[in-house]
């Protein structure tokens, strides 16, 4: 499969620019196939759809390791990005007195909430900031000691569209005795990764924004030296001996971290759209996405918008952030013009994937200029 055929696999795309990946993504034929496949089983088979759904968890776990270079035993099936990032705080903590975590200031919520949470008061909060829309790993490093425990980062950061070389970052976390724990949300679908070459030891991404899955998704990835840890949560899904209620021994893989059935529904969901990227290809996936963030960055400047993502393709991915006092006003002005993309106060976001083609992206430019013109 092409980036052409996927495209033509996504309904929306017949009549609007959808360029919010970032987000939310579009469901395709096959997607809406596997819902309806799904809506017959609950409808007339529910007990066989009990067995069918616990199968497409597995398989979206194998699917998930494929994409990120990974091993499906080290993979858990969790709800979002946020519940994975406090797993592996879950697994660091408690911390030795006079510990500290490693930040940078462009790090999303999730990544920095739990260590502010009763008990983990003795752990120091160190923040990175970015010079020049950058955050420069000379910085970083400047900021990693012998007591440092975590380095913390999103891969992409979602409000300016900065990415991190996050093999390098391992390499530092581990020369201090740390690890590296890492916000894949804006990056886990649009790019090659490979987590066991680079030394990630904690992953957390959500299944509805690049890996065109359902929301109330996610998956977790812990490397297997981290899998003897102990959760501090238990069900029957993360013992080994199943429902016995006098012996407990949690799973040797990361199905520890699971407690019971999950989101069956989103598993369906967001199985048929992991399939399509492997189709693809992600080194054809993240060329494409560089190829129209680099296109959109341009047009963008030319036209007189405040971009603050980097130009560079070493800083950058998918996920074009500008800034402008009318972010909201322009969103609708656009939206209304069959342009998809994000606002969150003064940010203006445009996120295009593998299935966009720079006449998305032209159809943005046309919007630019027409609201510049009803404007003036």
């Amino acid at each position: 499969m092409n980036p052409a055929q996927l495209r033509a696999e996504i309904p929306v795309l017949k009549k609007r620019a959808y360029m919010f990946s970032g987000g939310i993504a579009p469901a395709t034929n096959r997607t809406i196939k596997a819902m309806d496949d799904y809506m017959k089983w609950v409808t007339q088979d529910p007990d066989g759809l009990y067995l069918h759904t616990e199968d497409a968890m597995h398989d979206c776990r194998a699917l998930f390791a494929k994409l990120v270079g990974a091993d499906a035993d080290e993979i858990a099936f969790v709800e979002s990005t946020s519940a994975g990032s406090n797993l592996a705080v879950d697994m660091l903590t408690p911390a030795p007195k006079g510990s500290n975590v490693v930040f940078d200031e462009y790090a999303y919520p999730s990544s920095v909430y739990p260590w502010k949470l009763k008990g983990r008061e003795n752990v120091a909060l160190r923040f990175v900031q970015p010079r020049d829309g950058i955050v420069h790993f000379e910085d970083m490093e400047a900021a990693v000691d012998d007591d440092t425990i975590a380095i913390s980062i999103s891969h992409v950061t979602p409000g300016q569209g900065f990415k991190h070389d996050i093999a390098r970052l391992a390499k530092l976390a581990h020369a201090n005795g740390a690890v590296l724990i890492v916000d894949g949300a804006q990056s886990a679908g649009a790019m090659e990764i490979d987590l066991h070459k680079w030394g990630v030891d904690f992953y957390s991404t959500t299944g509805m924004k690049w890996l065109m899955g359902a929301g109330g998704v996610g998956y977790f990835y812990a490397a297997k030296k981290h899998l003897d840890k102990t959760p501090t949560r238990a069900g029957y899904s993360s013992n080994e001996h199943g429902y016995g209620l006098h012996k407990f021994e949690f799973k040797d893989n990361a199905e520890r971290f699971h407690l019971g059935l999950s989101n069956t529904m989103g598993a369906v969901f967001s199985k048929p759209g992991m399939e399509q990227l492997l189709e693809v290809g992600t080194k054809v996936i993240e060329k494409h996405v560089l190829d129209l963030s680099g296109y959109a960055i341009r047009g963008m400047k030319e036209r007189g918008m405040n971009v603050i993502t980097p130009d560079e393709e070493k800083y950058r991915l998918g996920v074009i952030g500008a800034i402008m006092d009318d972010a909201e006003q322009f969103w609708k002005f656009l939206y209304d013009r069959g342009v998809d993309t994000y606002f969150a106060g003064n940010l203006f976001r445009v996120d295009p994937h593998v299935f966009n083609n720079r006449a998305d992206v032209d159809r943005l430019f046309e919007g630019i200029e027409a609201y510049e013109s009803a404007h003036k």
